[in-house]
């Protein structure tokens, strides 16, 4: 099913992960919707490499408070296990084994006043996007862009019966039997699920239990046999032969895999670079970040510096950069940000856009139209196999990945030439490649913030060449394929695992102990040193 725009521009979230605090916060959405019952216990097991992060990402935030029905950008998510506490429900929090599930995986285990167990296991994709893999241990694939109706039976139902030929090709039905012997089936259905399915269940002696979910995207369900692109090259033949631009293939692509109106898509972008500026606006303040661990100044110390000294480097970038760092600084404190296409990664694209607008006065509209050109780039990348969550692909999938649909934004406002916002992408993109994910503990403070500021200046340059006419050697589609085979390629110990390169240093070991955030390959390495 295609990817939506909106999944690469946005979600818009509060901080200050998009993998580990949004993406949880919808597996927990989906829990909510389809397990329906008020609990009186919230168990979370979580993927083990989660162990040393979720707390600085507030993973387990994220998910107790989408189980009670928080959104991805309820204000209420910093203070969410509090809440929940003072509602009378109990929490606790555990780990898989090694090797069960994906990384980023979290089962939601629920326990209501009479004793009922339900459990709903999910895991996060990168940038916020999210798939459901098990209704009480029945494995079953659900998507949170589309209705589904879930039923506890006595005994597997033959539905198909219920359905005409017309019907069954637009529902997919799932279905296996629980540890505990209830027949669990699920019917999916990018439209509403009909009546006559629900009213049959409903009268149903041997129905135990009925959920109907609705989707927890609000971007619409992807239509069977919509449009997609497998490749930059496939895109900019067709807009070329269509004599359109990048922006207008991309919200065509988005109105056909939706079926929203045009009117509608372009709203719900406006709305996205609306929180964008002001997302740059309140990082130009003092933000108080979770961990505190570099004082949520320096975008506005750097700033200072520019106004106040100019710069060594002088021009666009430093002034982009000054509110990049703003963004994520803010994005750190549990502000309101706009993921793009990650929060780890969510000052590149605000900061580049919010300076170019300054300086060449470019209109809203303007801005947005080179919004849709980096969104349909993302959208490719991911019918590709491309990860955007740094635990599967490195940083090269966060920085590396948004620094390049930046400079494709970019490169589109100053050229009608689809081809080289395509090649702007790609002389960026593979100045990252390799780029690690090593956070030193928990929070996303360390280096995440700062290295927004290589992928501004990465995007600018690349821009530039692009638009002078440099083209990249590798084309810009295999410059992607060496970006998943570099994911694929990386070790798991450069993935976001506080384990390789600045996590290994003895000023991040320190910190861990401080945090109590010790990993096992810590413990070993300080005990063969003794």
């Amino acid at each position: 099913m295609g990817m939506s725009i909106f999944e690469i521009i946005g979600p818009v979230m509060t901080g200050p992960s998009s993998s580990h605090t949004a993406g949880m916060v919808r597996i927990g959405m989906m829990a909510n919707r389809i397990i329906q019952e008020k609990p009186k216990h919230i168990g979370l097991r979580l993927s083990p490499k989660m162990r040393s992060i979720y707390s600085g990402h507030r993973s387990d935030a994220g998910l107790f408070g989408g189980t009670v029905g928080m959104s991805e950008d309820s204000p209420g998510l910093k203070d969410a296990i509090s809440i929940i506490h003072e509602q009378g429900i109990e929490t606790s929090v555990d780990f898989f084994e090694q090797g069960v599930y994906p990384e980023n995986t979290a089962e939601i285990r629920l326990t209501t006043e009479d004793g009922k167990i339900f459990s709903v296991t999910g895991t996060s994709i990168g940038g916020g996007s999210i798939e459901i893999l098990c209704v009480d241990e029945v494995p079953m694939k659900l998507k949170p862009d589309a209705f589904h109706f879930i039923v506890w039976s006595l005994h597997e139902a033959d539905i198909k019966k219920l359905f005409t030929d017309a019907e069954l090709g637009k529902i997919k039905i799932q279905s296996g039997l629980s540890p505990k012997g209830c027949s669990i089936t699920a019917l999916s259905s990018e439209e509403a699920i009909p009546e006559k399915i629900i009213s049959y269940f409903e009268k149903s002696e041997g129905s135990l239990k009925l959920s109907l979910v609705k989707p927890v995207l609000c971007y619409g369900a992807t239509k069977d046999g919509a449009k997609e692109y497998g490749s930059l090259r496939e895109a900019c033949h067709e807009a070329e032969l269509e004599c359109i631009s990048l922006s207008e293939l991309s919200l065509r692509y988005e109105m056909q895999r939706s079926g929203r109106s045009r009117e509608e898509i372009i709203s719900q972008m406006h709305r996205h670079w609306c929180c964008m500026k002001e997302s740059v606006e309140k990082g130009r303040g003092e933000n108080k970040l979770l961990y505190d661990l570099t004082g949520g100044r320096d975008g506005k110390k750097l700033r200072t510096y520019i106004s106040e000294k100019g710069s060594i480097s002088g021009g666009i970038i430093p002034v982009a950069t000054a509110d990049a760092i703003g963004v994520m600084e803010y994005n750190g404190s549990m502000g309101c940000i706009v993921a793009a296409p990650t929060a780890g990664s969510s000052g590149i694209v605000p900061g580049s856009m919010y300076a170019l607008k300054e300086k060449f006065g470019f209109s809203d509209e303007e801005i947005e139209s080179a919004l849709f050109v980096s969104a349909l780039i993302g959208v490719i990348m991911d019918k590709r196999g491309i990860s955007f969550s740094g635990s599967v692909g490195g940083c090269q999938a966060e920085v590396g990945v948004s620094s390049a649909i930046t400079a494709a934004a970019i490169a589109s406002l100053f050229t009608d030439d689809c081809k080289i916002p395509a090649h702007a992408m790609a002389l960026c993109l593979k100045n990252l490649l390799g780029l690690v994910c090593d956070p030193i503990a928990g929070p996303i403070e360390v280096p995440c913030i700062k290295r927004n500021a290589v992928g501004v200046a990465n995007a600018f340059i690349s821009a530039d060449m692009a638009v002078a006419g440099i083209r990249s050697y590798i084309p810009p589609d295999e410059v992607m394929d060496a970006l998943l085979d570099v994911e694929r390629r990386l070790p798991p110990e450069l993935k976001s695992g506080t384990v390789g390169g600045l996590a290994s240093t003895c000023t991040a070991k320190c910190l861990r102990k401080k945090l109590g955030q010790m990993t096992k390959q810590d413990i070993e390495e300080e005990d063969s040193l003794k």
